[in-house]
């Protein structure tokens, strides 16, 4: 429970580092990357402006895992992606569940591309055995690596880390226009995670989808904030819609 809760915080925080926010720029010249993400992490005091975290858990903690492919969308290069999706993603390898980073088709901002992750993914694997195999089986990298850090043999046998492009190049995205390659692996997922503003807010806080949803970002707008939830400047929402 800890555990899960630690990486949703670590995604709200993480999502501070947005080129997009004029507000979260000016922090680059109070601080470093790592001083940024700490303050953030600081802030992370719930209950947050939408708090769907207690659900979400729920869900999650069955005794019998209920999710077989996650589409994780991710938002911004950077410590955005590494600090926060990132080691997301590996809990849900780590618990079995086959996961689809899905990242911009088209440069957008400083929101990551499809053809950029699976470099950083493989940067990561060198220190992690657990996104290694992941990442192996998932075509990302295809020779194992040496100098691997920590013991994998009592692991389970590892599902597959995938990376697809959603066929935008904008902030924001229209499920009903996506790419063929996203298309073909939402078929078998059962969970989709939209990370960011412009795409958990601006284009889908609304949208109601046939597979579980968990909306994850930080408000770095204060009108924003105000025309959404009567907030302020970096609330953060978790929201998390079942099926059933």
């Amino acid at each position: 429970e800890d555990r899960l809760l630690a990486l949703i915080e670590g995604v709200l925080a993480a999502n501070i580092f947005d080129w997009g926010s004029k507000a979260c720029v000016d922090l680059y010249n109070q601080g470093t990357i790592i001083e940024i993400y700490r303050m953030s992490r600081k802030k992370m005091q719930r209950p947050w402006r939408i708090d769907d975290f207690d659900t979400f858990k729920s869900r999650m903690l069955k005794k019998d895992q209920p999710y077989k492919r996650a589409l994780i969308s991710v938002d911004n290069a950077g410590a955005d992606v590494v600090l926060g999706m990132l080691p997301l993603a590996r809990e849900f390898l780590r618990r079995g569940v086959e996961v689809v980073l899905v990242a911009n088709s088209l440069p957008a901002l400083n929101d990551i591309t499809a053809n950029e992750l699976p470099e950083i993914v493989a940067e990561a694997a060198k220190h992690c055995g657990i996104l290694r195999k992941a990442a192996e089986a998932g075509g990302l990298i295809v020779d194992a690596m040496a100098g691997i850090q920590g013991d994998t043999k009592d692991e389970p046998a590892s599902v597959p880390l995938m990376v697809v492009e959603n066929g935008c190049g904008s902030p924001c995205i229209d499920f009903r226009q996506v790419s063929s390659e996203l298309a073909a692996a939402a078929k078998d997922a059962d969970l989709l995670i939209l990370e960011g503003m412009g795409r958990s807010l601006h284009t889908n806080l609304n949208a109601r989808f046939k597979c579980d949803a968990l909306k994850l970002a930080m408000v770095k707008n204060q009108r924003l904030a105000e025309k959404l939830f009567n907030g302020n400047i970096y609330d953060c929402i978790c929201k998390f819609e079942p099926v059933s």
